[in-house]
């Protein structure tokens, strides 16, 4: 039997958290679902299956408050990591729907209703095994990672 997306999501966090101690920092899944906690710094997990990570609600996300995100994508058997601070990732993603949405002239053509998008590898391929964003895991979220 095939796993489910539930499956699929629990055993990226695990995957996530397991990378993490592999780079020597301390890390654990931290509530049911969704977030772990490394070197101190709570991130989310979110877990792309069929080569990107959907997002239901592109206006939900980009407003999140979220300091870090793990990026999992475990296609056709792959364990890809990237670690993404969250005003990075909701700029880029908001970003790219202001440019969709200016060339199909503001409304989505199949569902004007929609607010699904999407986030592919190479979107964030820049931060592919950032793990020493957590370095800074006594820094002030939106500080500068390279002081």
């Amino acid at each position: 039997m095939a796993p489910s997306n539930h499956q699929k999501h629990q055993a990226g966090r695990h995957l996530a958290v397991a990378e993490a101690l592999l780079h020597g920092y301390s890390a654990s899944p931290e509530g049911p679902q969704t977030f772990v906690k490394i070197n101190g710094r709570r991130a989310a997990v979110q877990v792309a299956a069929q080569g990107a990570w959907m997002i239901a609600d592109v206006y939900k996300a980009t407003a999140a408050s979220i300091d870090f995100y793990v990026l999992v994508d475990v296609t056709d058997g792959r364990r890809n990591f990237y670690v993404v601070p969250g005003g990075d990732l909701h700029s880029g993603i908001d970003e790219r729907h202001q440019e969709f949405m200016s060339k199909v002239g503001g409304v989505r053509p199949r569902n004007p209703d929609s607010r699904h998008t999407a986030i592919y590898p190479s979107q964030v391929e820049a931060w592919r095994n950032r793990w020493s964003l957590f370095d800074q895991a006594s820094q002030p979220a939106g500080g500068d990672p390279g002081a």
